[in-house]
C-alpha cells in the first residue's frame, strides 16, 4: 500500500473532557439526553440573556417552525425534555447534556447544561424526602469544575428565564463561565412542565473549562501521614453577606497562615435574639501539613489571620 500523503489528524483534546465530564455527571445519578440542534424561535428567545438576545441565527429553509432556528443554549431542549419524562409519569427526572450552541454573537461554542426536578436522590424509609433545591445543582457544578481543575465562584445574578434570588452567575477567575439557578415557574409551565414542578438548571461553556491533566482519573494519593487539626470558629456577620464571600476571604487568609487550611465548612447558622440584620455562623476550619505535625501555635496563628481579615473585610464579630 502507499504511505499516506499527509499526517494523522491530531487527537480531538474534548473527547476527554467530554468523556471526563459524563462519567462525572452519570456517576452523580443524572441521565444524558440528546436534544435537537434545532429548535422553534420562541423558545430560543425565551433562555436567553438580554445581552445576547440579538444573537439568534435563524435558517433560510427550516423544515417547520418547530426547527427553525439554531439553538443558542442548551436549556430549552432539556427543559423540555423534563416536561416529556413528566407527562410520562416520571416525577424524579434528573437530565445534562453536553453538546454545541450557536449565536451570531459568540459563534459555535460547546456547552454542558444540566436540569433536574423532583428528588435529589432515591426515596428512602430512613430519610425524610424533599425537593431538590439550588444548592444541590450549585453542588453538581463546584464539583464538576473541581474535577477539571477549575476553582470557581459564584455571584447573585439575574437572567429573565430565571426567578430572582435563585440565580447566580458561575465564574473561574475572571471569566464568566455560565449561570444556575430555578427556571421561572410561567416559562417552565410554558414548556409543558407541571406547575406545582421547580426545575433547576446550569449551564457552562464547556470550552472555557480546562482539559483533565494527564491520567487526572486515574491519580492517587497516598493517606496523609500527619494529623489533622480541627478549629471551630462562631461569627457574627450581615445577613446579607453571601456564605461564598465569606469562604473566599477565610481561603485567601488561610494561605498567608503557617498552617495549611485544607477545608472549610459551615455547620450552624444562627437568626434570633442580638442585633438586627445579623446572622450567627459556625465554621469548622481543617489544618493539616504534609510534611510534619502542625503545633498549636502554628494553628492558632492560622485562626487569628482568618479572624483578622474577616474582621477587616465584613466587620466580623467573634462570638
Amino acid at each position: 500500500f502507499p504511505a499516506p500523503t499527509s499526517a494523522a489528524p491530531a487527537p480531538d483534546r474534548r473527547v476527554p473532557r467530554d468523556r471526563l465530564v459524563r462519567r462525572v455527571l452519570t456517576s452523580g445519578g443524572m441521565n444524558e439526553a440528546i436534544t435537537f440542534g434545532f429548535i422553534e424561535a420562541q423558545a430560543a428567545r425565551a433562555f436567553l440573556s438580554e445581552a445576547n438576545a440579538g444573537g439568534i441565527i435563524s435558517l433560510a429553509n427550516p423544515l417547520s417552525a418547530k426547527f427553525s432556528t439554531l439553538r443558542p443554549s442548551l436549556l430549552p431542549g432539556l427543559v423540555d425534555a423534563i416536561a416529556h419524562n413528566r407527562r410520562h409519569g416520571r416525577r424524579d427526572v434528573a437530565l445534562f447534556e453536553i453538546g454545541a450552541r450557536f449565536s451570531t454573537v459568540t459563534g459555535e461554542t460547546r456547552g454542558v447544561a444540566l436540569a433536574w426536578t423532583g428528588a435529589p436522590a432515591a426515596e428512602h424509609w430512613s430519610c425524610a424526602s424533599r425537593e431538590v433545591d439550588f444548592f444541590d445543582v450549585k453542588g453538581v457544578v463546584e464539583h464538576l469544575c473541581g474535577v477539571l481543575g477549575a476553582s470557581v465562584r459564584f455571584e447573585t445574578a439575574t437572567r429573565p428565564f430565571l426567578v430572582a434570588g435563585q440565580t447566580a452567575s458561575v465564574f473561574v477567575g475572571g471569566m464568566a463561565l455560565g449561570v444556575t439557578g430555578l427556571v421561572a415557574p410561567a416559562l417552565a409551565e410554558e414548556r409543558g412542565v407541571p406547575r406545582q414542578d421547580n426545575v433547576f438548571v446550569a449551564e457552562l461553556n464547556l470550552d472555557a473549562l480546562p482539559g483533565p491533566r494527564p491520567d487526572a482519573a486515574d491519580r492517587v494519593r497516598s493517606l496523609p501521614r500527619y494529623p489533622f487539626v480541627v478549629r471551630d470558629l462562631s461569627l457574627i456577620v450581615s445577613d446579607t453577606l453571601p456564605a461564598e464571600i465569606i469562604r473566599g476571604t477565610i481561603q485567601a487568609a488561610g494561605d498567608k497562615g503557617p498552617a495549611p487550611l485544607v477545608g472549610v465548612s459551615f455547620f450552624d447558622r444562627y437568626t434570633g435574639k442580638g442585633e438586627a440584620d445579623t446572622v450567627s455562623l459556625a465554621v469548622h476550619l481543617t489544618f493539616q501539613a504534609q510534611d510534619r505535625t502542625l503545633t498549636d501555635a502554628e494553628v492558632q496563628q492560622s485562626v487569628d489571620t482568618i479572624l483578622a481579615a474577616l474582621v477587616e473585610a465584613h466587620g466580623a464579630i467573634r462570638r
